[in-house]
């Protein structure tokens, strides 16, 4: 199977590229879904994060205070990397599963949505390795206006995930989606044109 690697920074759009590559017939594994899914309460991941961070990241209902998990994490690089190495694991376990079923459904191609595909070494799992871009004016309006953050926020969000320019270094495709949605699709069905085994969309 042919797993395209999608990633970029926040604010760049790579979710409105995401669903257009699903429109198009290929199954997308989204790794903020799997993210999410991984703190749901009652989740083997739940319940490690509970023996290494304390009762006190936790709601009364039992699910995670995510404010208070965020302020830990991003105050404390001991903390973010405690967190990834529960989370990860479940999320690839989970990605596995979800290339197995397309594989399995006949797709010879699959798209492993991920912000931090690159991050984390994830692009030595894909066969390529596609990063959205945008110029970073327009992340932190896209991010205000999605998440209702302060500039100063939607900038230091940005400034916490790697730059732009070093997924540059490690992209096969670069999908600049600084104009309109319909060129960014254009350019979207321009590369998946020279994938293997794809076999076209709407």
């Amino acid at each position: 199977m042919y797993r395209i690697g999608l990633t970029g920074g926040v604010g760049c759009g790579k979710s409105t590229v995401s669903s257009y590559m699903a429109r198009l017939g290929l199954p997308v594994i989204d790794g903020d879904k799997l993210s999410r899914e991984a703190v749901t309460p009652g989740s083997d991941a739940m319940e490690r994060i509970r023996q290494v961070f304390g009762p006190e990241v936790f709601l009364p209902d039992g699910s995670l205070d995510r404010v208070k998990m965020a302020r830990l994490v991003f105050s404390d690089e001991d903390k973010r990397q405690a967190l990834n190495a529960i989370i990860h694991p479940y999320v690839w376990k989970r990605t596995e599963e979800g290339l197995i079923a397309a594989q399995d459904a006949g797709h010879p191609i699959a798209v492993l949505d991920m912000p931090l595909l690159l991050e984390i070494g994830w692009q030595l799992r894909s066969e390529a390795v596609w990063v959205v871009k945008a110029p970073v004016e327009q992340q932190i309006l896209r991010v205000c206006a999605r998440d209702g953050a302060t500039r100063e926020e939607a900038l230091a969000r940005i400034r916490k995930q790697m730059p732009t320019l070093n997924k540059l270094n490690y992209a096969d495709v670069v999908i600049d989606n600084s104009g309109s949605v319909e060129d960014a699709r254009r350019q979207v069905r321009e590369a998946l044109s020279r994938v293997p085994g794809f076999a076209g969309g709407k």
